[in-house]
């Protein structure tokens, strides 16, 4: 598969885990609702590795391979946990595609510390990004009268944003560990599918043991949930093992910000969700700064 197919299939159950997390909201918490994602995940993918273990041998892991996968597993956990929290307080469109705004934190973050510097339609994609995003916030029904409407931001769209910036530094990493992933086992050809499945599996399971420990030491009582939610933390699971692959192949095989560009169906879908299934009208008003935000996220994959 192309690094094209498998970012249109990440972002596609992307969506699809996003519902499923946003349906359990006010039922068990954001830390439980992360938990639930990456502890049904790891049977998954554990089993995917231990069957590449069979098949392709045991490959040698470096130091800074597992460095990475630890910065990866904090950074997207915390990003899990700060996108369920949003949508506690901001509808499900406005929230899906504020942290899509991922992208253009990729094409800055690319340009500070990775020199992968966008060209000026690129820039003038993100510049589009921004007024997009002011434009949403004019039509919203909540917050300050005016134009003061469109620079505030509620707690809910800083959550949004948070995420976004945490998964843009979960990706670097990710694409890192991949990177060392390659420099220990020279004889990795060219389908960059064995470095995803250990770095998936590496990561999963340091997620599901920091977001135990914390819910142990926090709030143990909350595992008593997990029998009367667990079809749907189970389904979680499955589409966000099938997501992650997806978005862990293609990193490795593409810079992160195209396949981020591409992931952008996602916000389509989330439009889509937010208007037929939970019937939020409020989106009606959002919709011109929405299409700005994707016309800017199209630009900087064009750039």
């Amino acid at each position: 598969m192309t690094w094209i197919e498998l970012s249109l299939a990440g972002g596609c159950l992307q969506t699809a885990r996003n519902a499923l997390s946003k349906s359990l909201v006010g039922q068990i918490s954001p830390t439980l609702n992360s938990w639930s994602r990456f502890a049904f995940n790891l049977p998954l993918s554990t089993l995917l590795m231990l069957g590449l273990l069979v098949w392709v041998g045991v490959p040698r892991l470096s130091p800074p391979f597992f460095a990475y996968c630890a910065a990866t597993a904090v950074a997207q956990l915390l990003g899990n946990i700060a996108l369920v929290s949003a949508f506690r307080h901001a509808n499900f469109a406005e929230t899906i595609v504020l942290h899509k705004l991922e992208v253009v934190f990729t094409a800055l973050v690319g340009v500070l510390f990775f020199a992968e510097a966008p060209s000026s339609l690129g820039w003038v994609g993100v510049v589009l990004c921004g007024a997009g995003v002011v434009l949403m916030n004019l039509g919203r029904q909540s917050g300050p009268q005016g134009w003061r409407r469109a620079f505030h931001l509620s707690s809910g769209s800083l959550l949004a944003l948070l995420c976004a910036v945490l998964l843009v530094l979960a990706s670097f990493m990710l694409k890192s560990a991949s990177a060392q992933f390659v420099l220990a086992n020279p004889s990795v050809g060219s389908e960059r599918f064995t470095p995803a499945v250990h770095t998936l599996f590496h990561t999963t399971w340091m997620e599901v043991v920091i977001l135990t420990v914390v819910l142990v030491l926090t709030r143990p009582q909350e595992f008593r949930l997990v029998p009367s939610h667990w079809r749907r933390m189970a389904m979680i699971g499955v589409v966000s093992f099938s997501g992650s692959l997806c978005w862990f192949w293609a990193y490795a095989l593409t810079l992160v910000a195209y396949s981020k560009a591409v992931g952008q169906i996602e916000a389509v879908l989330a439009l889509i969700l937010a208007l037929l299934v939970w019937r939020e009208r409020e989106v009606l008003g959002q919709l011109p700064g929405v299409c700005i935000v994707l016309v800017g996220i199209g630009m900087v994959l064009l750039g």
